[in-house]
């Protein structure tokens, strides 16, 4: 089941920028992303708010880097990684709860959550599962 929220991440994006956000992610080898570097950033940023206005962000949460259903996920957006660059999508992980950093405490994710937001800052996708690739082009090609 999709749940579809209304959160505003504009104070969101202010708050974490004060607090030292990893925008990118925290314990991930290189490997683990090959093929995805058109969606990571060049120079993450601990502040959310660079990719307000004008990024879509697909945020992925995991237990570790071992994580199963990360893996498929990874899996899955790699043949797509270009279309969605190109579409201004950022990739932004976090695979270390035990650091329980600014993001995890704002956006509570459990064990494997996959989040989209759109570049307004609003989340419009909340899932605890693998994602197909379709459902979210489809879900980022209707977004403002």
């Amino acid at each position: 089941m999709v749940i579809i929220q209304s959160i505003k991440l504009a104070l969101l994006f202010v708050g974490l920028s004060t607090l030292g956000l990893q925008a990118a992610e925290t314990s991930s080898p290189a490997s683990a992303f090959t093929g995805l570097e058109a969606l990571q950033p060049d120079m993450p940023s601990t502040d959310l708010s660079r990719y307000a206005g004008h990024a879509t962000l697909i945020v992925i949460f995991a237990n570790s880097l071992d994580d199963a259903e990360f893996i498929a996920q990874l899996d899955i957006l790699r043949p797509h990684a270009e279309y969605l660059a190109a579409q201004n999508v950022v990739l932004l992980t976090d695979t270390s709860p035990s650091a329980n950093g600014p993001l995890r405490q704002a956006l509570h994710p459990r064990g494997f959550s996959l989040l989209l937001i759109n570049s307004l800052g609003t989340l419009a996708q909340r899932r605890g599962t693998v994602t197909d690739a379709q459902r979210l082009i489809r879900q980022i090609d209707q977004m403002p």
